[in-house]
């Protein structure tokens, strides 16, 4: 069992109706019409008087306050507009829609919300979509006017919506092309112009006195509604379904089948409905039966705008929660490298004593004479300077005085530790200089002549008498260097 409650609010009324359905039976369980007291404007009394107005209207009747409650915004408060675009899906329409039909609508951009009331294949690859609009503020109004009398809103739709629900449970599914259905009353008059059960254009208009809407001036509205729809092509309709008071659609009927240019059928919302004998007669609650029946069926291609509002509420409300996670992330990333950065700091910070802490031991053991230490590193530097010029000088003062002793500078400098070469006897003469010794092998010896033949101070080396020693088995020889020759 499946109920829910259509609140249709008017201009001076508010009609609410609650149906019930079972098992494939719809059945008619409460209706109620509140007109305002002394004339007053749904649209002009305060939010708390309209609060009251709607709590008065629910307390008639034992309404079930479990049902689905779809509400619809003020006839004048919608707006509708064409939308064509090479994209066939609703889902990807969707993403892109209130951009593209800002410049439509007389609402703000922050404000606007909109829907799809239906679409239909327009050219080779293109299509239109029937786009309604309406301010947030205005749906969010109406929802806490209900809730502050007690009601939890469901759905907030268009009641051109909730006419063509009423007209497909009456009439079966509308699949010619297209159809056109009429509902007039006492705060409005909607055209609706459906095609394969879809909604493809509509025109609302609000006069002030019913009286207004005549044959000729609803004729004229029917061809500016078919132009928008059928563009250049104008068909003349075979029949029009009336809906709305029986009194202003009698009338009209009469009228246009005077006028015979049409077929007239009237639309009885409550036809296929049980509703006992206390079935009400005159069509004005339509649209909230309509509203009622969107409720049950729940079809996802009917706009609910509230639907929408707490959709964007709530991508606004997962970009928040984004943007806060996200910060808390970069914050704690912030916190971890800025922990990290510090003990690293303090790691270098201790690395650095401990250099400077072996740096001061190495310069105490390497100048113990120094009292005062300023600089470790500064005061070693220019001390090993000062030994590198002193070691310069002498060096030269050895070469150009001291003819042997640059003779061993230059052997030692030429005969290295790892060639496992021992000198057992070294004799210098002012023209020839004798080396006796040992070697691993005669290659060994031989590489150490060549060695010592780079030495310009010698004009020739010669090896004399190699032979092994048999205790050690290592090669004995003997070299002698010339100079001074030429």
């Amino acid at each position: 069992m499946k109920r829910s409650i259509g609140i249709d609010i008017g201009e001076n009324t508010i009609n609410v109706v609650q149906i019930c359905h079972t098992w494939g039976v719809w059945s008619l369980e409460h209706v109620h019409v509140y007109s305002m007291p002394s004339g007053a404007s749904t649209r002009e009394i305060a939010p708390a008087e309209l609060r009251d107005a709607i709590k008065a209207a629910m307390a008639e009747k034992e309404f079930d306050p479990r049902a689905r409650v779809v509400v619809t915004i003020p006839s004048g408060k919608v707006f509708f507009s064409t939308f064509r675009t090479e994209l066939s899906r609703e889902r990807d329409v969707r993403q892109l829609l209130r951009f593209e039909v800002e410049d439509d609508f007389p609402i703000p951009f922050d404000e606007l919300t909109t829907d799809i009331c239906g679409h239909r294949p327009s050219g080779q690859n293109d299509w239109e979509f029937l786009v309604c609009a309406v301010s947030r503020s205005e749906v969010r109004g109406w929802v806490a006017a209900l809730q502050e009398a007690g009601i939890e809103c469901s759905a907030v739709s268009a009641d051109v919506c909730a006419l063509q629900a009423v007209a497909s449970l009456t009439h079966g599914p509308i699949r010619s092309s297209p159809s056109l259905v009429v509902h007039v009353d006492r705060c409005r008059t909607l055209l609706a112009v459906i095609e394969d059960n879809n909604l493809i254009g509509c025109r609302c208009l609000n006069p002030k006195d019913p009286a207004q809407i005549t044959v000729p001036t609803l004729e004229r509205e029917i061809e500016l509604t078919l132009r928008a729809v059928c563009s250049a092509r104008v068909p003349r309709w075979s029949s029009i379904l009336l809906s709305g008071t029986n009194g202003l659609i009698d009338q009209l009927a009469e009228e246009l089948l005077r006028d015979g240019s049409s077929e007239i059928l009237t639309l009885n919302p409550f036809n296929q409905i049980d509703g006992g004998p206390q079935q009400p007669k005159d069509g004005e609650l339509a649209i909230a039966l309509g509203l009622a029946l969107m409720g049950i069926q729940k079809d996802p291609r009917v706009p609910d705008f509230l639907a929408v509002d707490r959709a964007k509420a709530g991508q606004r409300a997962g970009t928040k929660r984004n943007a806060c996670v996200f910060g808390v992330l970069l914050l704690a990333i912030a916190a971890l490298f800025g922990t990290r950065l510090f003990l690293q700091l303090h790691a270098l910070e201790k690395e650095n004593q401990r250099i400077e802490q072996d740096i001061a031991g190495v310069f105490l053991k390497t100048l113990p004479d120094e009292k005062k230490i300023v600089n470790a590193l500064a005061q070693m530097t220019e001390r090993l300077e000062a030994l590198k010029s002193q070691y310069s000088t002498l060096r030269t003062e050895i070469s150009d005085r001291a003819p042997s002793l640059r003779i061993l500078e230059r052997l030692s400098e030429r005969i290295a530790p790892d060639q496992g070469v021992s000198v057992s006897s070294l004799s210098i003469a002012p023209k020839a200089v004798r080396l006796s010794g040992a070697a691993p092998s005669f290659g060994s010896v031989e590489n150490v002549a060549q060695s010592l033949r780079q030495i310009t101070e010698f004009d020739s080396v010669e090896v004399q008498n190699t032979s092994i020693d048999p205790g050690g088995g290592k090669v004995r020889f003997t070299l002698l260097m010339t100079m001074g020759l030429n």
